[in-house]
């Protein structure tokens, strides 16, 4: 590794020589430039070291770009003349930045060759991490350490999340401090924000400079501050200025949030942690992320803001991209005449977009800074292209925050969203050297609404503010917690406002419907309005949410841009999916292509992998890819929501059972063991145990459980000690929950005081399951929550836990048929999700499933024939592994000629030959096909061939073996 003295000594050497060789030209001398570059970090060259340049990518436009150049994972660099002002640049390395995937690079640099910006995306969407000139190189090369071999990490002097991270800090901090001392709410509320507005206004030139700082300085006891501070805030409020004092020439602000000035008298730790915020640069806070973190500290001491997490500016984009700036875009540089860009300066500044679970309002914030930078491009086009055009001068009004609307529960997130719309403002005009007036600032109190969006208090529809578009991230929150957390009045109210939602809906679905309802249809005249872009649970995409919500939209709208799933910057462990949509069906409206969003692994081994770039939970990417269509399950593959339940599919597919109090009722294999021991009898109610886990590692159970069944608690106690056992640790726990439950609800009745009524059976002790699997040696399972469903063999000796889907089938036939491709797709096809990964469900996958007609007494054997085949290999293989069937399977990815691989695709073509369908057609397409088919001959009542082995064939007991997992 090189010295710094090496690395200094080179660094010189190139700058000497671009003042000798270079002038600057973008074309021409691109190349060479980064070339040297390179040399100067220490390498061969830009060739050498893996980096490509004119990389093609293509544009929002629908066209192709070049990058200048791209170094996977680590950098795409983007190159304009000399003198060119990078600012204006900002969106195409951005643009870029979003293409390369897979395994982006993770920063992005502009360079004129004087100046190099460096983005790093991923924690600051919109202002470099760090600038520096080429004639600082040799001396401050830190922000661009990683174009040196080998991993060295970059040291950045604008890195802007730690800074609000600690800034939030003190204000949440001090308003905590309020609120333990006995300050009212609401007046702390707004003393915080009016202090908070008052530090941004030092360090964004909107009071002079140190003023609030020397202001703190001035308060040396609690009268102070009622005075000093209450003071000032008075000043903010009058309009032309304070006419003498100390006030004298502090600006009007407004009458919204200064309209009642906060005089408050504070302790002497309170005035620390203002005099310690103050000390903050608070130009480099970020407002867009600040209220979040600020917003999650307060009234919770032991979580100060640095454990708080925000909507990432990056993750906000997937929306704000698709619904707002791609369409201007389009239209802004399809604009061929000065009358037409004049239209579009009109329009955009008449231009709305409403949040309507705005929170702090973050994704406004963005919107607001997209908005500004379009406008500006129509300014910078008009001042370009037609000489008649002053380029200071602005024919028509601004767009400003007024034009954007919020709505949100919490009134208090909506002061803060507030006051992040005013700094907007004013932080755009430093941006963009608009020539507009910052101060006063706009009165949004017309423009937020504190309320609930959904309902009023007399059970009907909360009205909505009306908006062009319609942007953010609804409550997420599953359709199962909804009573839990609101209570069942609220959630009855609800779903009585909104019948056409099923009830078994996730919460963010009442959003995504409400949002289609409240756009007007996009039209040829108006084509940026009637869109809108919305995060949602991943489920938003399956069963009863997507038929709430996205399905809603597909009949009268167009997806255009979706994310099918990816964690969440701004709630820890919480999945989602993302769509963006337009109100419209016509082709002329749409874009040719959409765009579709898809989660993949890190590319194993690279720089950024082994960095361990971001948190946890940003350990991923997504790849896109261009279809023609994305349908209400946010996928380009075959549309199977048609797909209905097949009565036939009935009483074949079960959940496992779920004890819910595991620590009574389940046991390890000791403690089983010896309770059996103690009285035989027991054995009839402390059975083996497995779940899914258990089963693709070691094929045992490794847990017994007891398991009353349905016994009155008259023969419960038959069993003692099994039964002393679960008196003894779940009895005391139900009555616990039942007495919580009654205290909260002040009810007598509820789900937790009616499990006192079986508190010695399981929550779902599957009586129907177990008394059908008891028939037979063996049961069908695969784990309920995977991304392969492995289907195994199970002893009818164990009980199954609920992390198991089981089958009451003991054939090899019916192995085949489920563990083949054609049940593969289906599954992923409907199935719905658990986080990240797939979730095995009765009523969407197994119920939908048609199973072959009409297959051949040979072809029936073929399939079970080859299902023991594959079933022996794994046998034989995982002899040799450690993990089991879960380590065997990593294998089948890989490349390479591979047995089970080989195995699978004998059982795939069996499978395919008793169906009579093709490989070389779409098979979700041919199976969507039979089950409309044989719901038909259900209801013409035709004979139809369901699950198992087919009455066609005379003797099922030749096609039932004896292995079997779990003992």
């Amino acid at each position: 590794m090189a010295t710094t003295n090496e690395k200094t000594l080179r660094l010189a050497e190139f700058v000497t020589w671009v003042d000798t060789h270079i002038t600057g030209d973008e074309k021409g001398e691109a190349q060479i430039f980064l070339d040297r570059l390179f040399k100067g970090f220490g390498h061969a060259g830009w060739k050498e070291a893996g980096a490509t340049c004119e990389k093609r990518i293509k544009n929002d436009n629908g066209g192709t770009s070049f990058a200048d150049l791209v170094w996977k994972p680590v950098v795409v660099i983007e190159m304009k003349k000399r003198g060119t002002d990078l600012t204006k640049h900002y969106s195409q390395a951005f643009t870029y930045w979003t293409r390369l995937v897979p395994n982006r690079p993770r920063y992005a640099v502009l360079c004129n060759f004087d100046e190099f910006w460096v983005y790093d995306f991923e924690t600051q969407l919109d202002t470099p991490v760090d600038k520096l000139s080429l004639s600082e190189l040799p001396s401050k090369y830190g922000p661009l350490n990683f174009l040196f071999p080998g991993d060295v990490a970059p040291v950045f002097g604008n890195h802007q999340e730690t800074v609000t991270r600690q800034a939030a800090d003190k204000l949440a901090e001090c308003f905590n401090l309020m609120i333990k001392r006995g300050v009212e709410q609401p007046l702390a509320q707004r003393f915080i924000l009016q202090m908070l507005m008052a530090l941004f206004a030092e360090d964004i030139g909107l009071l002079e400079k140190y003023f609030v700082t020397e202001v703190l300085d001035e308060c040396k006891s609690k009268q102070d501050t009622y005075d000093l501070l209450g003071g000032l805030f008075e000043a903010m409020n009058t309009k032309g200025g304070a006419k003498g004092g100390r006030f004298k020439g502090v600006a009007y602000f407004n009458g919204g949030l200064f309209a009642e000035p906060a005089r408050v008298e504070l302790d002497a730790d309170q005035r620390t942690l203002l005099k310690e915020a103050s000390q903050f640069n608070w130009s480099k806070v970020r407002p867009e992320i600040f209220g979040t973190i600020f917003e999650h500290s307060l009234g919770k001491e032991a979580r100060h803001a640095t454990g708080a997490h925000f909507t990432s500016p990056v993750d906000i984009m997937k929306v704000v991209g698709p619904t707002i700036v791609t369409p201007w875009t389009e239209l802004i540089e399809r604009a061929d005449t000065l009358g037409r860009l004049n239209e579009l300066l009109a329009r955009i500044e008449n231009f709305t977009v409403l949040d309507p679970a705005c929170g702090s309002g973050n994704f406004l914030y963005v919107a607001y800074r997209e908005l500004k930078r379009l406008e500006a491009r129509i300014y910078e086009r008009m001042a370009a292209e037609y000489k008649s055009v002053d380029p200071q001068q602005r024919p028509f009004g601004f767009v400003s925050t007024r034009n954007f609307y919020g709505m949100d529960i919490n009134p208090f997130a909506v002061d803060i969203a507030k006051v992040t719309m005013m700094l907007a403002h004013k932080l755009s005009i430093d941006e963009l050297h608009i020539n507009e007036n910052a101060l006063p600032l706009d009165n949004l109190d017309a423009n937020f609404r504190a309320g609930d969006s959904l309902v009023k208090e007399d059970g009907t529809r909360a009205p909505w503010l009306k908006a062009d578009v319609i942007v953010g991230n609804p409550p997420f929150l599953g359709a199962k917690l909804l009573k839990p957390e609101f209570g069942a009045d609220y959630v009855n109210k609800v779903r009585a406002a909104y019948p056409e939602v099923p009830g078994m809906a996730d919460f963010c679905v009442y959003w995504f419907r409400r949002a289609h309802d409240e756009l007007k249809p996009c039209t040829a005249a108006d084509p940026v309005a009637g869109r809108a872009g919305l995060v949602g649970t991943q489920n938003v995409r399956n069963n009863a949410s997507r038929v709430g919500g996205l399905d809603h939209i597909a009949a009268t709208g167009t997806i255009v841009d979706a994310v099918d799933n990816q964690p969440w910057s701004g709630e820890a462990n919480v999945h989602v999916s993302i769509a963006n949509w337009v109100k419209t069906q016509d082709d002329k409206l749409l874009p040719k292509m959409r765009r579709l969003w898809f989660k993949i692994p890190p590319v194993a081994g690279t720089r950024k992998q082994r960095r361990g770039v971001g948190p946890a939970s940003k350990q991923y990417e997504l790849d896109m890819r261009e279809v023609g269509y994305i349908n209400s399950g946010l996928s380009d593959q075959t549309d199977v929501t048609g797909a209905v339940p097949l009565s036939v599919n009935s009483n074949h597919c079960y959940t496992g059972q779920y004890p819910r109090y595991n620590d009574g009722f389940v046991l390890n294999i000791a403690d089983g063991k010896a309770m059996i021991a103690a009285d035989p009898k027991n054995s009839q109610v402390v059975r083996l145990f497995a779940g899914g886990d258990e089963l693709l590692v070691s094929g045992k159970a490794a847990r017994y459980v007891i398991d009353f069944q349905i016994r009155s608690v008259v023969e419960a106690q038959a069993y003692k000690k099994p039964f002393e056992r679960v008196r003894t640790l779940v009895l005391p726990y139900i009555q616990e929950l039942a007495r919580k439950e009654r205290e909260a609800s002040g009810r007598d009745v509820g789900q937790d005081q009616g499990w006192l009524n079986t508190w010695w059976q399981h929550f779902r002790s599957r009586a129907e399951l177990i008394a059908k699997i008891e028939k037979s040696e063996r049961f069908l399972a695969c784990s309920r929550v995977t991304k392969r469903p492995l289907f195994m063999f199970v002893s009818s000796k164990v009980r199954p836990s609920d992390a198991l889907t089981c089958f009451v089938m003991d054939d090899d036939y019916s192995f085949g048929i489920l563990q083949s491709q054609p049940h593969y797709l289906w599954f992923h096809a409907k199935c719905s999700n658990m986080k990240s990964d797939p979730r095995y469900t009765s009523e969407s996958v197994f119920q939908t499933f048609p199973w072959p007609q009409t297959p051949t007494k040979t072809q029936i054997e073929a399939v079970a024939a080859a299902g023991v085949a594959l079933r022996q290999l794994r046998a034989q293989a995982i002899k040799n592994i450690d993990g089991g069937l879960r380590a065997l399977y990593r294998s089948i990815e890989l490349p390479g000629k591979n047995p089970l691989r080989d195995a699978h695709e004998a059982l795939d073509a069996a499978v395919l030959a008793a169906y009579g369908i093709s490989a070389r057609k779409d098979i979700l397409q041919q199976l969507l096909d039979l089950n409309t088919a044989v719901e038909a001959d259900l209801a013409a009542g035709n004979a139809v061939t369901g699950p198992g082995v087919p009455p066609s064939y005379k003797t099922p007991a030749m096609l039932i073996t004896k292995d079997c997992s779990g003992i």
